[in-house]
């Protein structure tokens, strides 16, 4: 991936209490990270903090002894949240979904101090012949979330041995989307049809369609539309600081390739509410 953390997205925590300038105690703790002495987050203090390198340790336990090619870190700008991703080389969890186009699955691990922010996974794909070549899934089959801490490993293995079956069936789908044409026109009404997107936002959108259809050597098929979409966010969304996965644009446009599974070529759908 073009963006590489280089803070220690393992530093240790501690929890202060919290008083006003008159000396009130304020029924609230700060979490404060050690090696920056940032605030990441104000919680109970009866709040039972999971750390990064805890929930770390718990997904590479689950992971076992599948094959893995490249991780990567991405903290926000305060080191509040985090995510971790682990792109697996092992032969059965590379998919082509048509010649010399192919997909290595991809774990994304996560974890907050904001007392909002669960732990937990989502599975998404790589696309092995674009650098940062990030496709999504639907997240509802992809994703778990963990609000209380639990070191039940198997658990784990058997979510994941569930949520790889799901991702299987769905490059049947990507498979079936090589086929299916989706010119310029049809992605503009697409895009025009997404309410949350800001009009400029749908304009650069709209503009990048063909530009990058012809660099990434992609065919104007319902494939070549979702790849242009998981393109621009993974290489035209930006963060003032911090990872651009936090990025509001990152995730608008991810949102977007989400809503492409539900999108009938032939006929508008509503955005989902």
């Amino acid at each position: 991936m073009s963006y590489k953390e280089e803070r220690n997205p393992f530093f240790d925590v501690r929890m202060e209490s919290l008083t006003t300038e008159s000396g009130i105690v304020i029924d609230k703790m700060a979490i404060v990270n050690d090696d920056t002495e940032d605030v990441v987050g104000f919680v109970s203090p009866n709040y039972d903090m999971v750390e990064n390198k805890t929930v770390n340790k718990l997904f590479e336990d689950a992971i076992g002894d599948l094959q893995v090619a490249q991780v990567h870190d991405h903290l926000d700008a305060v080191t509040r949240r985090w995510r971790r991703r682990f792109i697996f080389s092992e032969d059965s969890l590379v998919y082509e979904v048509k010649p010399g186009d192919t997909i290595q699955m991809m774990l994304e691990i996560f974890n907050g101090y904001d007392a909002r922010t669960a732990y937990g996974y989502e599975l998404s794909g790589f696309r092995s012949i674009c650098e940062n070549g990030m496709v999504m899934g639907r997240q509802s089959l992809f994703k778990e979330t963990f609000t209380h801490y639990s070191e039940n490993i198997e658990r784990l293995r058997n979510s994941f041995e569930m949520k790889f079956d799901a991702f299987a069936e769905n490059v049947v789908a990507w498979k079936q989307w090589t086929e299916l044409p989706f010119p310029e026109e049809t992605f503009k009404n697409f895009i025009d049809s997404r309410d949350y997107l800001g009009t400029r936002v749908k304009e650069s959108i709209i503009d990048s369609y063909v530009p990058v259809l012809n660099q990434e050597k992609l065919e104007d098929t319902k494939w070549g539309a979702f790849n242009v979409l998981t393109y621009l966010a993974t290489h035209d969304t930006k963060a003032r600081k911090g990872s651009n996965v936090f990025s509001a644009r990152h995730n608008s446009i991810n949102r977007t390739a989400s809503d492409l599974y539900a999108f009938d070529e032939h006929g508008l759908v509503p955005v989902e509410a």
